[in-house]
């Protein structure tokens, strides 16, 4: 039992506050360690597994390999096996590793039916009810916790008697490697709907920029993001004759009005917002702010269940209330460490000031900057150098380092955030109270290029399908017939790099906006696909390693 509770604690730490980051492997397992009377075994097969996982991240909900899950699991099992901590640890990673990879095609069910419960949630934000929307966004964590906590109660249960390995053979490989292929396809849903939502007609052409960069470049989501940061800069001085979105006499007047600075919050309060309802805001996002991701709109009931106080105080009349409801059940994704309270502060004060059309295009436009800016740097680069130290020092039997990889995850994730939303939601009414009519119009437009660039990175380097076909060809050399076995996958590659993730998004794209089907139905269609076409090995995520 207590293997399970930490099963479903490292699930929600990783979706919601980022304590310690216990869904990482090192964590997961050296704590697994303690719990099962081996600690040293923990720390061997956590360490192990995590740096086996280093480079590997979920960017715009991809499924990857269940390390978390994987590490808990190698740990109950290997503890019960005869010989050294050495040969334990080798049994928990033999283990581990082929679990992880198989558990991943949980991770979709899970997903999956806290896309079906956000619906549940539309009723209740068009009926004003908080209560029940509050509801539906914690019961969403359930799935998520199941689909780990399930597979680690059966090992605990069983870590003498061998069930995981007879369960783990019974599977067909096959649905195994479809539901692989369904996880990585399933991204291009979330994309083809951020498209829907924004000016596509307008701004297609930015996509070009941010493909050419991670296609041909090959530069990272940071370097494509600071290429979007001057082509938004540029394209806003050329583009200062737009049409622009005057701030209203309410907001400029709130302006004058004598601000004091909270020393929790340390942001500009007035009389329409308290500090509590700050607080309040802030203490949402930060203990659950991703519990209820899903598929179709990812973090968008999150979000709307965090700013909720303050829709209730600004909009006493029923429909504004339910309109600033629905306005932000509406898809969103982005970084949750850097970028999210950023975007929710800034959410806030526009939404006091007055603006909500401005809140809501502003938020769209920066999410995708922000999340390719925040994941860049967060897991690429800080978590990769934190816990390759903290993996090191594990793997020598020292306890520093998963204490170590948790201390640099509490103290600056925290500190990190909650700066992060005074700062935005100062800024942010400075912005819609002193700038001139039209500057937060253009700022809006500026993050609106901004998301493109980055968004036509994001789509190759995110959505991952390759097809596994071959043809055969016959060539003369020297004289002499020669018959080839030539990959499809090269073909395509020559012709178009990435070819296959822009079809898949633009063809999910068509299904959602031109079709009109409802995106449970596309997300059903894409996981079909991916199960039958995985199955039958004609398509990959990744192609197979050249021998």
């Amino acid at each position: 039992m207590a293997l399970t509770l930490w099963a479903i604690y490292c699930t929600y730490d990783g979706l919601g506050p980022f304590l310690i980051y216990a869904q990482r492997p090192l964590i997961a397992g050296s704590v697994a360690g303690l719990i099962v009377g081996h600690p040293l075994l923990g720390l061997l097969v956590g360490a192990t597994l995590e740096l086996a996982a280093l480079g590997v991240y979920t960017y715009g909900g991809a499924t990857i390999p269940d390390y978390q899950t994987g590490a808990i699991v190698g740990t109950a099992l290997a503890a019960g096996a005869a010989g050294d901590a050495a040969a334990q640890a080798a049994i928990g990673i033999g283990v581990g590793l082929p679990a992880a990879i198989l558990l991943s095609a949980l991770d979709p069910v899970g997903k999956m039916v806290t896309t079906a419960l956000v619906h549940r949630a539309d009723g209740y934000a068009a009926d004003g009810n908080a209560r029940g929307l509050a509801m539906i966004h914690w019961v969403s964590l359930v799935p998520w916790v199941a689909v780990r906590a399930i597979p680690t109660f059966l090992a605990a249960l069983a870590a003498s008697g061998g069930l995981v390995k007879d369960i783990t053979a019974s599977i067909p490989a096959g649905f195994v490697h479809g539901m692989t292929l369904a996880g990585s396809l399933l991204p291009a849903v979330g994309f083809a709907l951020l498209l829907g939502m924004m000016e596509l007609s307008r701004y297609w052409y930015l996509l070009l920029i941010g493909f050419v960069g991670f296609a041909y470049l090959h530069l990272p989501v940071l370097g494509i993001a600071l290429i979007g940061v001057a082509v938004a800069m540029l394209f806003v001085t050329l583009k200062r004759d737009e049409p622009v979105l005057a701030v209203p006499e309410a907001a400029a007047e709130e302006s004058a009005v004598d601000s004091v600075v909270d020393p929790v919050v340390d942001s500009i309060v007035d009389s329409r917002l308290t500090r509590q309802d700050l607080r309040r805001v802030f203490r949402r996002y930060f203990w659950s702010s991703q519990i209820s991701w899903n598929y179709e709109r990812m973090q968008a009931l999150g979000f709307a269940y965090s700013i909720e106080p303050v829709l209730r105080r600004l909009y006493p009349e029923k429909t504004d209330y339910v309109a600033g409801l629905q306005r932000h059940l509406q898809f969103f994704n982005t970084s949750v460490l850097v970028g999210g309270p950023l975007i929710l502060g800034s959410s806030v004060a526009l939404e006091e000031a007055g603006t909500p059309k401005s809140a809501a295009s502003t938020k769209v436009a920066l999410m995708g900057p922000m999340a390719g800016i925040g994941d860049t740097v967060v897991f690429a680069l800080y978590n990769s150098i934190v816990f390759t130290m903290g993996a090191s020092w594990a793997l020598q039997g020292n306890w520093l380092g998963p204490a170590f990889a948790a201390v640099m995850v509490l103290v600056p994730y925290a500190l990190v955030r909650r700066w992060q939303f005074s700062f935005a939601y100062r800024e942010g009414k400075r912005l819609a109270g002193h700038l001139a009519a039209g500057a937060l119009a253009r700022v809006a437009q500026g993050a609106t290029v901004l998301g493109f660039v980055v968004l036509g990175g994001f789509i190759p380097s995110i959505v991952k399908v390759v097809t596994t076909l071959t043809y055969r060809q016959t060539t003369t050399v020297q004289g002499q017939p020669v018959t080839q076995s030539v990959a499809i996958q090269d073909r395509l590659d020559e012709l178009l790099p990435f070819l296959l993730p822009v079809l898949v998004t633009a063809g999910v794209y068509l299904l959602t906006v031109k079709a009109r089907l409802r995106p449970v139905w596309v997300i059903g269609i894409v996981v079909v696909a991916g199960v039958v076409l995985g199955w039958l090995g004609w398509f990959a995520p990744s192609a197979p390693a050249k021998s």
